[in-house]
């Protein structure tokens, strides 16, 4: 019923924008009407044209969380084992985490120039601080009595990190990483505007430039797809490895 509520006020929307070009209140030029932007929406996706350059930004920005995920998961779950670690990083964690990451891009062209890597690097930025909170509370959230018990029974560290700390740290990792995956695609999307020759955000600056604005349009409704696709896909993705914990319902920890 939700969803069907949400579908009515969007076709609400899509009537009243389509009204409002149409009475000659605003310019056609910059706002035209949603039909158009629609036919041209659905040839430009038909070319494949759209869909090459969404695959794009995708592969970027899923390439940098994974990379964020990989450096900053067990980074954040030893530091909350670890008080001494701990100790030694937050400092800086605390300093670098309140930077916006559009604020580093200038720093990340002089040093990478404006190619893959400059991307890359802006990409895992943003997505680093969420997994690494998620990942620290988590672990430093484990209930006393799982360590006491597996104390007790004399596990190793390996086990004590694979069979307890690290399912016991699931959900709230699970939630950094939620936070992080639309990140990832806004900072993909604004370095692409920056520096690029591909990707979705290249060719909505592009158009936008060239006044060439009913393809703008449906740039920004592919980036919105691409939004909703990731989202629903990381939902179903953390609802599915996380479906042993019963506070997990939906994607939600």
């Amino acid at each position: 019923m939700r969803r069907l509520s949400g579908l009515l006020v969007f076709c609400a929307l899509a009537v009243a924008w389509e009204a409002l070009s149409r009475s000659g209140l605003v310019s056609r030029l910059y706002f035209p009407p949603v039909s158009t932007i629609a036919a041209t929406f659905w040839d430009l996706t038909v070319s494949g044209l759209l869909p090459g350059q969404a695959l794009a930004t995708v592969s970027r920005a899923v390439a940098g969380l994974l990379i964020a995920l990989a450096i900053m998961g067990p980074l954040g779950l030893a530091m909350g084992v670890s008080r001494r670690l701990s100790a030694l990083l937050t400092p800086t964690v605390e300093l670098l985490r309140p930077v916006p990451p559009p604020a580093i891009i200038p720093a990340a062209m002089l040093l990478f120039g404006i190619g893959t890597g400059m991307k890359l690097v802006v990409i895992v930025f943003a997505c680093a601080f969420p997994i690494l909170v998620g990942a620290v509370d988590g672990a430093r959230g484990v209930d006393p009595g799982f360590r006491l018990t597996a104390a007790a029974y004399a596990l190793s560290r390996r086990d004590l990190l694979f069979g307890v700390i690290l399912p016991a740290a699931g959900p709230s990792v699970g939630a950094g990483f939620r936070t992080a995956v639309p990140m990832a695609l806004i900072v993909a999307v604004l370095s692409e505007m920056i520096g690029a020759t591909s990707g979705i955000g290249h060719y909505i600056l592009r158009m936008q430039r060239t006044f060439a604005i009913p393809e703008m349009y449906a740039g920004v409704a592919w980036l919105g797809l691409l939004g909703l696709v990731l989202n629903a896909g990381t939902e179903r993705l953390l609802a599915r490895l996380l479906r042993w914990h019963a506070g997990w319902k939906g994607g939600q920890g």
